[in-house]
């Protein structure tokens, strides 16, 4: 066909026998004429009509209508329709529409639609401009004849055509009209309109929600999918409301018995600082250390074959640089001193920069994407698996901050003495002893409980409870800042078994009816306010001591209350009470700052290209930390400060590989 894959709409027109000549107008849109077939409606005998002339630059658009018909109802069609009418008295023209090519429609969306949307779709019948007989309009076709229909028109099916020349049948039932304009699935699209009326989508919508289709057409019982109805939301029932009495708190936590064995052996075993540190780095974890490292240096074609010996003349010089400062690395191997020369007799310099570039603690080829310190995830499980063995059988513990010194880096934690680097999740004990660590990233790799729904903060505490119990089912004490307190963080441990205390913020107190801090700040320092929760059987208390602090716990309440001394602006004493909650938060909060300011004192200071060097020299430093921690608890009397525990560990490093090396 000459107009094959053009788009344009085709009006055909038939002549209806034992009646007055009537017009019935299929359109089609969007489709070629091969993808189209002319279908009559059922129960109408048609004579054969002339097709129409069709110029190159466009169809023309053939309509009839009966005098009748153009009696009866107003001109509803825009003068820009071209049509001509044919009468019988042309048989010989007429007969040239036997001779069309029988186009059948493709079991296929023609608009390329999705299948939903054609299923949606209905059939436009358009309203014509009502002509007598015997009148011819130009074969010319004008640009705005060719309305815009998003898909082809389907041919009604048999059972649901109606008779329009009938005056009975112009105004069907709602739902004969319905079903008249609704066609098969597979073929349906257009609009939903009505001869002589405007679009009601009111009723449109209505009718594509509400009607269930016939089951007359094959096609459409085939191809229309089975759609379950969408389930209603169960409702999620709320807790409870909260129930604030004033009372004190009556904890039902038992007392604390436990014996740490572990500190006893380590006592009778009277173990020497190096011994101590080995502890921690030991030889599983030099191993780890040496055949990542080796296996990094295989990767870019370096034959390096370190030893762990090396690695902990390695070590050694890392630890000598926390307390011997240098401005540049080489001159650690250029002065010539007594103790300059302990590094240069050990290593080579070129040998230990080798070794120090290309050291690596995780394979690369077995990364995980989701973990931004995936490259020290190994050396990360190990110490935190060390740190816990050894670590102190203590009834408190403190979770908190710490910050790791980068400037490559735009963490920053205020009020700590190293403002900007990486932040470190901490659990130590009350003396600083570090238990367990993790690195802070954006997408914690942590398991947390989604329905606790205890935020960031919360599921960190809740991960360093569920460590410290596999220590023993004990009742451990937590104490924490108000970054990680929330009365539901509270609750969940007491389920746990764990004892909790923790400055709390305003927004988390539940709507507890306690004074609020702009009417305490009026009052005389040493006054308080608490309330008890009756169904989790916590307590929240605010105190005006040298400021407003309000603390919230599951363990402990107000008595006994004790008498501190403060002073006045004008430096006079003065007696303040301070209830129980505040005097074991104040001792034991701090556990974190002292670690911090133990390591602060002789950090490492070398650092290679690598970005995660300034994390193991971190890791470093706090396993010093712990081992000097053990070493002033199993020596009670005669232990040493921290600086000769450092250079007694790098000493021994160091001198031990000199004979090696020589």
């Amino acid at each position: 066909m000459p107009f094959q894959g053009e788009s344009f709409c085709l009006q055909a027109s038939f002549y209806i026998q034992e009646q007055d000549m009537h017009l019935v107008v299929t359109d089609y849109q969007g489709a070629s004429l091969e993808s189209h077939s002319l279908q009559l409606l059922p129960r109408v005998t048609t004579l054969p009509s002339e097709p129409p002339q069709l110029p190159q630059e466009g169809p023309t658009f053939l309509q009839e209508e009966s005098s009748r018909e153009k009696a009866e109802e107003p001109e509803c069609s825009p003068p820009w329709v071209q049509m001509s009418v044919k009468t019988e008295e042309e048989p010989a023209q007429a007969s040239a529409l036997v001779e069309w090519p029988r186009l059948s429609l493709a079991p296929r969306n023609l608009c390329g639609n999705s299948a939903q949307e054609t299923a949606t779709g209905l059939m436009k019948q358009n309203t014509c401009e009502e002509i007598g007989p015997g009148v011819k309009t130009s074969e010319v076709p004008s640009r705005d004849c060719v309305p815009h229909i998003p898909c082809s028109a389907a041919v009604l099916p048999g059972k649901t055509a109606l008779n329009f020349n009938n005056p009975v049948d112009r105004h069907p039932p709602r739902d004969s009209w319905a079903r008249m304009h609704i066609t098969s699935l597979e073929y349906a699209a257009g609009d939903i309109t009505r001869k002589g009326r405007k679009k009601d989508k009111a009723r449109v919508s209505e009718l594509l929600q509400g009607l269930a289709f016939s089951d007359d057409s094959a096609v459409e019982d085939d191809n229309e999918p089975d759609t379950q109805p969408t389930q209603k939301k169960l409702k999620v029932v709320g807790t409870p409301k909260k129930r604030w009495t004033k009372r004190d708190l009556n904890p039902k936590f038992p007392c604390w018995s436990a014996l740490d064995s572990g500190l006893l052996n380590l006592k009778s075993e009277k173990l020497n600082p190096v011994e101590l540190f080995e502890l921690f780095f030991d030889d599983e974890t030099f191993n780890l250390i040496v055949n990542e490292t080796n296996n990094y240096a295989s990767q870019k074609n370096v034959n390096l074959e370190v030893t762990v010996q090396e690695m902990r003349c390695v070590f050694g010089i890392l630890l000598w640089s926390g307390f011997v400062g240098c401005s540049r690395m080489g001159m650690y191997w250029e002065i010539s001193d007594a103790d300059q020369n302990l590094v240069r007799d050990a290593i080579r310099k070129d040998r230990f920069d080798l070794i120090f570039s290309y050291l690596h603690f995780a394979d690369n080829n077995h990364l995980d994407q989701k973990d931004k310190f995936s490259k020290l995830r190994p050396l990360i499980r190990q110490m935190n698996k060390n740190f816990l063995l050894y670590a102190p059988l203590e009834e408190h513990y403190c979770f908190g901050k710490s910050m790791c010194e980068c400037f490559d880096t735009d963490q920053f934690l205020n009020g700590k003495p190293l403002r900007i680097g990486y932040k470190i999740w901490c659990g130590t004990t009350i003396q600083g002893y570090l238990v367990w660590f993790e690195p802070y990233q954006e997408e914690s790799t942590l398991e947390a409980d989604k329905d606790l729904d205890l935020g960031l903060g919360g599921n960190l505490v809740m991960n360093f409870a569920d460590v410290l119990l596999e220590k023993g089912q004990y009742p451990f004490h937590l104490c924490f800042d108000s970054f990680f307190t929330s009365t539901k963080l509270i609750s969940a441990l007491k389920k746990k078994g764990v004892r909790a205390t923790g400055s709390i913020r305003e927004n988390r107190t539940e709507k507890c009816p306690i004074m609020n801090a702009e009417h305490m700040k009026k009052m005389k320092r040493g006054y308080f306010d608490f309330r008890v929760e009756e169904n989790d059987e916590i307590i929240l208390c605010r105190w005006h001591g040298n400021g407003i602090i309000s603390l919230c716990s599951n363990a402990v309440g107000i008595e006994p209350v004790s008498g501190i001394s403060g002073f006045t602006d004008d430096n006079e004493i003065l007696q303040l009470s301070q209830p129980a909650i505040v005097k074991l938060y104040e001792e034991c909060r701090k556990g974190v700052s002292k670690m911090d300011q133990i390591i602060s004192k002789y950090r490492v200071k070398l650092r290679s290209k690598k970005w995660y060097s300034i994390l193991v020299s971190y890791m470093i430093d706090i396993a010093m930390n712990n081992a000097w921690h053990l070493h002033r608890v199993s020596n009670p009397g005669t232990s040493l400060d921290f600086l000769e525990f450092r250079k007694c560990v790098a000493h021994f490093y160091l001198e031990h590989n000199t004979d090696l090396s020589d």
